[in-house]
């Protein structure tokens, strides 16, 4: 295709407001710029109780196929796979169906292992090849997008822009579901759609369980990046660690590790032969005065995949919350990353220390939220059997508001381009990349009047005027 082509279609993922679906975020016009040999659609879905990533596949194939043959077309890439873990067995045959007779392009089947979905693992085990430390997949020759985040290519070559995203609700509600929902969406209006809670006390997490973040509250809304909306008892482990103060956490490395390496014998970034150590990490801030900053900064490397935390200590301390408050104390001070060694190679026993998902799920106590009676994926009224936590819906929620940040994505805010009183139609851009910035624009998730302009756009649902 002609270069003129290919400059057509990153602007037009551009225009279209496409970023990295999968938690990244960032913007896909951009990544789609580089040129490499292979592009792998990521649809590894690593974190318990997700359904999103599975639903895009099995609901949605053909725009999966499509977006992947868009980016190898954009990066130049002669080689293309669909990555999905082999107990997906349903997403599995509607791939391998759709793709056998795409010349280039195949299906690679993973291990359900926990965290095959990281880029860095992703790469090494489809490809034979190594990401550099602190390094991206382009160094490597590939580029890795979600499935979801290709599903939305292939809509912006046709002008239709990021409206919404099949995100899942799990956890402890009464009707587990992944659907389609309008970016912008309460946390509320989500979980009230899945059931409502059934603990009165209550805490969510959005996107996986093991690596999502905590949402202050149930205002908190769906963005281009929500995958999942977990919700926990308010006492859960997996919400306790989170709210743990990290004085306490670092206080609890001095007195309790042992210094028994088991959280850096099974660290996936440490098995991919980087330099990371937390055992090394924990007994340095223990020191005092202070840690010796050469052994910190391979806090860095750290994925924050919470293997170390989760099924590494058998004291029950958590390594990656200390690497989380290491980074982010070295980019206060400006300091960055030293380790960026290209020339390496994996653990001889990597393989057989990789971690199943299954050990993942019991350890971090959400094992009794992995099955549901009549598990399905409902299209049209019908409801088909598969390998799903939730039911999983191909119509999209309408909710009467949503609230759109003008920051879901790597890089700058995007500018309002449109005023309180103003009345937009779904699909319309409502934020423009500023001028000169790393951005995504956005675009208005459902018909209405704008009603607030700030940090975020509302929109409050109705028709819109003639």
């Amino acid at each position: 295709m002609a270069s003129a082509a290919v400059t057509d279609i990153v602007h037009a993922i551009g225009a279209a407001g496409v970023v990295g679906a999968g938690g990244a975020g960032f913007p896909t016009h951009v990544k789609l710029s580089a040129t490499v040999d292979t592009v792998i659609a990521n649809g590894a879905e690593c974190e318990p109780l997700l359904e999103a990533d599975h639903a895009v596949m099995v609901l949605e194939p053909a725009r999966v196929l499509a977006g992947l043959k868009i980016a190898m077309t954009a990066t130049g890439a002669t080689r293309g796979y669909v990555a999905v873990k082999e107990k997906r067995g349903t997403a599995l045959r509607v791939m391998t169906e759709l793709i056998q007779r795409e010349e280039g392009i195949s299906v690679f089947a993973l291990d359900d292992v926990y965290p095959i979905g990281d880029e860095h693992v992703l790469v090494h085990e489809v490809t034979g090849r190594h990401v550099p430390e602190g390094g991206l997949p382009l160094e490597a020759g590939v580029v890795v997008s979600n499935v979801a985040t290709l599903a939305s290519v292939a809509d912006a070559v046709e002008g239709r822009p990021v409206t919404s995203r099949y995100v899942t609700v799990a956890g402890a509600v009464a009707r587990p579901v992944t659907a389609r929902f309008p970016i912008g969406t309460s946390v509320a209006d989500a979980i009230a759609f899945a059931g409502g809670p059934l603990t009165e006390r209550y805490r969510v997490i959005l996107g996986g369980p093991i690596m999502g973040k905590l949402a202050p509250d149930t205002s908190a809304v769906v963005t281009k990046v929500t995958g999942g909306i977990i919700v926990l008892p308010a006492d859960h482990p997996l919400v306790r660690t989170r709210e743990s103060d990290i004085g306490v956490i670092i206080r609890q490395a001095r007195a309790a590790c042992c210094q028994c390496m088991s959280c850096t014998e099974t660290c996936p970034r440490h098995l991919l032969g980087h330099r990371i150590a937390p055992h090394l990490i924990m007994r340095a801030v223990s020191m005092s005065p202070g840690p010796p900053p050469d052994t910190v900064a391979g806090a860095w490397l750290c994925s924050e995949c919470a293997v170390c935390a989760t099924v590494g200590c058998p004291s029950g301390l958590s390594p990656v919350r200390v690497n989380q408050a290491l980074k982010q104390s070295m980019a206060r001070k400006g300091m960055k990353n030293p380790y960026h060694e290209k020339d390496i190679s994996s653990h001889p026993l990597r393989t057989a220390r990789r971690v199943p998902s299954s050990r993942m799920v019991t350890r971090a106590g959400i094992a009794s939220y992995m099955t549901r009676p009549g598990d399905g994926f409902a299209e049209a009224g019908e409801t088909a059997r598969h390998s799903s936590h939730t039911e999983c819906l191909s119509a999209v929620f309408q909710p009467d508001r949503v609230s759109i940040p003008l920051l879901q994505h790597v890089g700058a805010p995007a500018v309002p381009c449109v005023k309180a009183g103003d009345e937009v139609h779904e699909g319309e851009p409502i934020a423009e990349i500023p001028a000169g910035k790393l951005g995504a624009r956005i675009h208005a998730s459902i018909s209405g009047t704008v009603t607030d302009v700030g940090d975020a756009i509302t929109i409050v649902a109705g028709r819109r005027r003639r």
